[in-house]
């Protein structure tokens, strides 16, 4: 994930092309929010997991 941020950043920067570098930035701050979604549904499961069910 950091890797495909990194490289969407370096391309935004290697090019002049407006609507190439928009299309860079919306596929970079996805990565950014699919990555902040997988952590939290993470906490989410780690928290099930520790959570103590009684019958």
């Amino acid at each position: 994930e950091e890797k495909a941020r990194a490289t969407y950043q370096w391309l935004i920067d290697l090019t002049d092309d407006v609507d190439l570098q928009d299309s860079l930035k919306f596929l970079r701050e996805r990565e950014i929010v699919h990555s902040l979604r997988f952590r939290e549904a993470v906490e989410i499961l780690k928290e099930e997991r520790d959570r103590k069910i009684f019958f």
